[in-house]
């Protein structure tokens, strides 16, 4: 025990080195966020880098006879670390003075004021402009373009790129909030027909009280879509290929059209092809033949953009994966509490309603939010429809300035921001519910 108490001792302990003792309150810090944190840094630091354009006006200090000529010079200098870009340089011409000529020509003069445009300045970098001006007095050229200075607005290239990006970065939040929204929609409802009494089989087809009532659909459902064809000129007409289409439909409908089939078909469908081709067929496909189409049943041109096709694509490619994981939510829940609210005289909907899906989404919540993050990321697929999300935006931003290490850094930057933060959402949401459940 005396062995045991001394090996405990704090004045035994082995001393901590000095780094150990500088960083040990990290300990209690999670490691994403201390990645979080140095990624801001990094980040912070690339964008607030300033560039610092300084402008001088060079006059000779010569006499200048009545309506005779000078040239002074217009330096801008970059002393800044960063590159200046959309630098524009501006000077004004004192009474008494006129333009003869300059080296680049100003991209604008409006009476005597002069602008020059120039695409960008790199750090260390000098511009100079050459202006010849012609003075109506005799006197100093120093003294007579004393009464003004030249002033220059400019930006740095990754403020640049974030003022062009802010577009994208909203466009890419109410895609991934839409799309959300209608995948979960779509997803509770294939959930809870995935979870739903199967069918009857294929032997059922055969026995003769379906048939019976198969034939009776036939008739009837044949009798009002011919009639409906006359009253809707838009509708096909009764071809032999549709006929038979819809007869089978009509005769296997109790098969065919149970909610078992139609969300087995779907899930199995839309998680078998890729998200990419999803939205180019929305959007190539689907798009123009919803236009045409509601275009002419209504007699007025239908807008069906490509934002809403993007929207309708991913919505319908993550509600897929979104049923899957309420089916499985649902049937994490023990049987006994489906047989308990029936015994109590709840019918199947109430006891789904009030007793399952309570419990089941606090189950699913947590990975419908990772869902979440998932298709924050997969809403890039949505720039090939031409929707002004963040990947198009910085595929523009590099097209017009050949930037393309610039470009492409500040979208993953970007991506990479929405993403923790949803990550983290999605994190404390997991913790506060493990809490509860505790």
């Amino acid at each position: 025990m005396a062995t045991e108490s001394l090996r405990k001792s704090p004045a035994l302990e082995r001393p901590r080195s000095a780094a150990t003792a500088l960083f040990a309150w990290t300990d209690g810090i999670p490691w994403w966020v201390l990645v979080l944190v140095a990624c801001g840094i990094v980040v912070a630091l690339f964008i607030l880098s300033p560039a610092r354009v300084q402008v001088i006006r060079e006059v000779p200090a010569a006499t200048v006879r009545a309506r005779g000529t000078f040239t002074y010079q217009i330096s801008a200098r970059n002393a800044g670390p960063a590159e200046a870009v959309r630098l524009v340089v501006e000077d004004e011409l004192p009474s008494g003075l006129e333009l003869v000529s300059a080296d680049p020509t100003p991209e604008e003069q409006v009476g005597s004021r002069l602008v020059w445009e120039l695409s960008s300045l790199g750090a260390g970098k000098t511009a100079t402009i050459e202006v010849r001006v012609s003075s109506r007095a005799s006197g100093n050229a120093a003294e007579l373009m004393a009464g003004t200075a030249p002033t220059t607005t400019f930006t740095t290239v990754s403020l640049d790129i974030l003022q062009f990006l802010a577009i994208g970065a909203r466009v890419t939040i109410l895609v991934t909030l839409y799309s959300f929204i209608l995948a979960v929609l779509l997803g509770l409802l294939a959930g809870l027909g995935r979870v739903s009494k199967q069918p009857p089989g294929v032997s059922a087809v055969f026995q003769p009280q379906f048939a019976v009532r198969g034939l009776l659909r036939v008739v009837v459902g044949l009798a009002v879509y011919w009639i409906a064809t006359g009253l809707v000129p838009v509708l096909p007409g009764m071809s032999p290929t549709l006929t038979i289409v819809l007869a089978l439909v009509l005769y296997l409908a109790p098969t065919v059209l149970h909610p078992y089939t139609i969300s087995t078909v779907y899930v199995e469908v839309f998680r078998g092809v890729p998200m990419l081709v999803q939205v180019l067929y929305l959007g190539f496909v689907i798009r123009p033949f919803i236009k045409g189409f509601l275009s002419d049943a209504l007699g007025t041109p239908v807008d069906f953009s490509e934002f809403n096709a993007a929207v309708l694509g991913l919505g319908l490619g993550y509600g897929a994966y979104i049923a899957e994981v309420f089916r499985a939510g649902i049937q994490s829940i023990h049987r006994g509490q489906m047989e308990a609210a029936r015994s109590l005289g709840m019918n199947y909907a109430q006891s789904m309603r009030y007793v399952v899906l309570p419990q089941a989404l606090r189950r699913v919540l947590p990975p419908l939010a990772n869902d979440g993050v998932a298709l924050l990321k997969d809403s890039s697929f949505v720039s090939v429809l031409s929707v002004a999300d963040l990947t198009r935006q910085g595929r523009l931003y590099m097209s017009r300035t050949y930037r393309a290490f610039e470009s492409w850094n500040m979208v993953a930057v970007s991506y990479l921001v929405l993403t923790f933060l949803l990550s983290g959402l999605a994190r404390a949401l997991e913790r506060r519910l493990s809490r509860d459940e505790r």
